[in-house]
């Protein structure tokens, strides 16, 4: 497989904080391959570079040096209006599960397929109802968000984060305010559905109970991609 036909190549990426004497290095040269249909979790403690990255990759961020591949399109030099275009064909999943409380269940997913072009408003309704019956939440689509459980909201965003078929979603501590079995699901199945559709995922995560869901564990350490051996070791036994 080329590294053209990856939905995502690093290559030399770093970046800093700050000017001058109070220039804070965050990235060091980072390389990173993920392939499509991989789940590859981020670990490393906290100030190690992981969110940094994220936010690059999800072209939420300018990059200053390296190349960084994100669906074909190379971020370094790419303009806001490039930014932009390519975030709609990513899909994001936070911590916080970041629903939109006036809108029911259904309407947070439909929400993701306002910018499908020819979409009308039936068909988006009527495929949000399909992600929602995906996730298991086929008879909550006109739910409020303050009705469901915290894990039942976590499962609309991953809902709402693939129903538009991005070609890789990025996760930051998608489990972290979750207790085990809520957290376990939800990882579970946003592996199996973005496995379906041939998606790659890109989680950061402290929790060590979803370390076993991962094809691949990349650990990062004061801005470094650890060597795999040391991520490998990471790995519960």
């Amino acid at each position: 497989m080329t590294e053209a036909s990856l939905p995502l190549v690093l290559r030399g990426v770093s970046y800093a904080f700050g000017e001058g004497e109070l220039r804070r290095p965050v990235l060091r040269a980072v390389d990173l391959e993920v392939r499509p249909g991989e789940i590859v979790l981020l670990t490393g403690p906290s100030g190690s570079g992981k969110t940094t990255l994220l936010t690059l990759i999800g072209a939420l961020r300018a990059m200053q040096e390296g190349s960084c591949q994100v669906l074909g399109q190379e971020l370094a030099g790419a303009n806001e209006a490039q930014r932009v275009a390519l975030r709609r064909r990513i899909g994001f999943i936070f911590q916080q599960h970041n629903l939109l409380g006036f809108l029911t269940a259904r309407q947070n997913v439909a929400m993701a397929l306002e910018l499908t072009p020819g979409a009308t408003e039936a068909a988006r309704r009527a495929e949000a109802g399909r992600m929602l019956e995906a996730v298991g939440l086929g008879d909550r689509g006109e739910s409020w968000p303050d009705q469901l459980s915290g894990g039942q909201r976590q499962r609309v965003a991953v809902a709402r984060a693939l129903a538009a078929r991005p070609g890789l979603i990025l996760a930051d501590e998608p489990t972290a305010a979750l207790d085990r079995q809520s957290g376990g699901e939800v990882v579970r199945l946003l592996r199996d559905l973005a496995r379906q559709r041939g998606t790659a995922i890109l989680l950061v995560t402290h929790d060590p109970r979803i370390l076993d869901l991962a094809d691949r564990i990349i650990a990062m350490e004061d801005g470094r991609v650890v060597p795999a051996s040391q991520a490998d070791a990471a790995r519960p036994g």
